[in-house]
């Protein structure tokens, strides 16, 4: 099981709709959403900046893949960018081995 950060812009009709009824539970329909594609919702915040919501969810690369189609195909969303968290140690170890077999050319 993986760790995905899910950082979205929302779109026009969402603002609106939060606009008309500002006490909506976006939680709990993002919850809902997030379960159906078979994931866990560890965190659900809004966010100041380019963006305007981040979550993190726990699950398979496909399952984060089928809730941004899901929000994206429902026009909630203009962008939905999915962010998988690694093993830094174990990106740098692999770097560091492949690095070793690099031929630079005229050499």
């Amino acid at each position: 099981m993986s760790k995905f950060y899910l950082i979205g812009k929302i779109s026009q009709d969402l603002m609106q709709r939060m606009q008309n009824d500002p006490s909506a539970d976006r939680y709990a329909s993002t919850k809902k959403v997030t379960e159906a594609a078979g994931l866990k919702l560890i965190s659900y915040d809004w966010v100041r900046g380019r963006f305007d919501v981040i979550s993190c969810v726990e699950g398979e690369y496909e399952q984060a893949v089928a809730l941004k189609i899901a929000f994206k195909n429902s026009g909630l969303m203009d962008d939905l960018m999915i962010h998988e968290v690694i093993n830094y140690n174990k990106a740098f170890t692999n770097a560091a081995n492949a690095a070793n077999s690099v031929i630079k050319p005229g050499k």
